[in-house]
């Protein structure tokens, strides 16, 4: 008895200990696996909880360390709404080819989180690598849509650029102004009824195209993606740039003006869902664990993720109702999407519990209705696992073991809350004052003996 007292003792010293029970979730992706000429390699830090204190990020051989933002949004984790925090550090290539960034340990609140090495290929400027059939002056200001007609809710990407032909032999530069100016633009080309996503653009930096067999640099000075919400046509009217360009010793101001651009915005197809489904051009991806290896009480872990070509704030995956076959509990919801970027991904995770033996395919439990873009249609993704569930049904297995998720749907959340932490302490301070009479006593009891 004494040592069965002696050991729950210590588990809850050890249940106590500062930080054992806090330990938010920590992700750590480093992206892409290949970059452009021009591209960033960026090593994204995802942390759900209050506390994200990130360490220093590693100095990689090739690459030079560059600016370090953090965004802040919630998230939905265990049906209850979370702090989720994303640290970014970027990194210029100085080399091009293929490189190996070796494995290296980043600090999360003062604890060690190991990332895996990564293979990255980084290409070549030495050559041109686009091709674009566009009219253009040696040195132009123009204003390009990714398409001249969309769907509504279909992204159409928007670029305001300045090309200089690589055989002028004049010199051109910015104005001190040219900030300023630039989101003069980003007003006068925001049109009405649209979802705007704009890329945050902080240096002008030049890369090479071709046009027409004429090698070329453009700098982009801004880029957005748009999303009608109505079948209304987008006008991005002419604008006009100021530049300065070398005469004899000095710079003169040079106007140069864009062409006015209009977009055809399409009404989406008759459907009972029109108002609601998401556009764009989207995939599955799944994520399961031991699909052939369930057993009825036992729950296990299913990550479906959209990914492709849309407005992914839009992207709603069905909610899916329990039934006698399953209980589905979404533990967590996360949308990654860059502003100014067409693809992205949403993904729910999901704790499953079977309560039946059998086959089972989630194309049954997972499907999303969406109008395909490419296609001009409408179509359903539809999930591509099967189950195989083992053992005896819920409800006649008394015996079965219990998961943490079981019953969770008759838990109350709007009673009065209490500190169980703090209820735990009391408690053990009153277990370890009963253990020391114990222990007393029988020190007595030999004593008299």
């Amino acid at each position: 008895m004494y040592k069965a007292i002696k050991y729950c003792y210590f588990l809850l010293i050890f249940a106590f200990l500062p930080g054992f029970s806090q330990n938010p979730a920590v992700r750590v992706e480093v992206s892409p696996e290949e970059i452009q000429p021009d591209g960033k390699l960026e090593i994204h830090v995802f942390v759900i909880g209050k506390q994200y204190a990130i360490g220093d990020f590693p100095d990689i051989n090739g690459f030079k360390k560059e600016s370090r933002s953090i965004k802040h949004s919630k998230v939905s984790v265990n049906q209850k709404r979370e702090d989720h925090h994303q640290i970014t550090q970027v990194y210029t290539p100085e080399v091009s080819g293929k490189i190996t960034i070796p494995s290296f340990e980043i600090m999360v609140n003062q604890k060690p989180f190991v990332v895996e090495q990564k293979k990255i290929n980084i290409l070549s400027d030495e050559e041109p690598k686009n091709e674009k059939a566009i009219e253009i002056e040696s040195a132009d200001f123009v204003v390009e849509v990714s398409k001249i007609e969309v769907f509504v809710g279909e992204g159409l990407m928007l670029n305001i650029n300045f090309y200089l032909s690589d055989k002028t032999t004049s010199q051109w530069q910015f104005p001190s102004n040219i900030g300023a100016q630039v989101e003069q633009f980003a007003k006068k080309v925001k049109p009405n009824g649209c979802l705007e996503s704009r890329l945050n653009i902080s240096n002008l930096v030049g890369r090479k195209i071709l046009i027409k067999g004429e090698s070329y640099t453009v700098f982009n000075l801004f880029e957005a993606i748009y999303y009608p919400l109505n079948d209304k046509d987008v006008l991005f009217p002419s604008l006009t740039l100021t530049m300065q360009k070398q005469k004899g010793a000095s710079f003169v101001d040079m106007i140069l003006k864009s062409k006015a651009q209009l977009v055809e915005v399409k009404k989406l197809p008759n459907h009972p869902l029109m108002e609601k489904v998401p556009v764009g051009v989207f995939k599955f991806a799944e994520q399961l664990k031991d699909e052939k290896k369930q057993f009825t009480g036992n729950s296990f872990e299913y990550r479906l993720t959209v990914e492709g070509e849309g407005n992914f704030g839009g992207v709603s995956i069905p909610k899916v109702e329990n039934n006698k076959q399953f209980d589905f509990f979404e533990t967590s919801t996360i949308t990654k999407q860059n502003l100014g970027s067409a693809d992205g991904s949403k993904s729910v995770v999901y704790k499953i519990i079977p309560k039946e033996a059998g086959e089972f395919a989630l194309a049954n439990y997972f499907s999303l209705i969406y109008f395909n873009t490419a296609l001009a249609k409408y179509d359903t993704l539809k999930s591509k696992r099967v189950v195989l569930v083992s053992g005896k049904a819920l409800f006649d297995n008394k015996d079965v073991k219990k998961d943490i998720f079981s019953d969770i749907e008759n838990l109350k959340t709007d009673e009065k809350s209490y500190n169980f932490r703090e209820i735990a302490k009391v408690f053990a301070n009153f277990v370890v004052g009963m253990m020391i009479l114990v222990y007393l006593y029988i020190l007595k009891s030999k004593n008299s003996g």
